[in-house]
């Protein structure tokens, strides 16, 4: 399930051509947010990793599915009612093996939410 425009939307764009970086607008009224959890959301890190994900097909020009996941550390929590917009910088982006792997940090401000280290393979 795809969740860009519906559980997040993409702000602005930066740095497209070498280490994209983007604004992710958040939705909080989303009904995943209604689970996890009622009256304290909090948003999932399988979104985050998917959100990242689809970042990365976005910024490739095609679908992608992911191999391997290397390293996350989530080190904070993204409440969408706190937090409604984060940031997310790509480093080390590689060709491999007929997809990518690529590193992610989701951030706002001084505030670091999740770091991922991340390998996508096309389908």
């Amino acid at each position: 399930m795809k969740l860009v425009d519906d559980f997040y939307r993409i702000a602005q764009v930066a740095g497209a051509d070498t280490e994209p970086e983007y604004l992710i607008l958040l939705n909080k009224e989303h009904f995943i947010y209604r689970a996890h959890f009622p009256g304290n959301p909090i948003t999932p890190g399988v979104c985050l990793i998917q959100l990242c994900k689809e970042l990365m097909e976005r910024r490739v020009g095609k679908p992608l599915l992911l191999k391997k996941i290397a390293n996350v550390k989530f080190l904070s929590v993204v409440n969408p009612t706190v937090v409604g917009a984060v940031r997310v910088a790509f480093s080390k982006i590689t060709p491999a093996e007929n997809g990518y792997s690529f590193s992610a940090v989701v951030y706002s401000g001084a505030t670091q939410f999740a770091k991922l280290s991340l390998t996508t393979v096309a389908p």
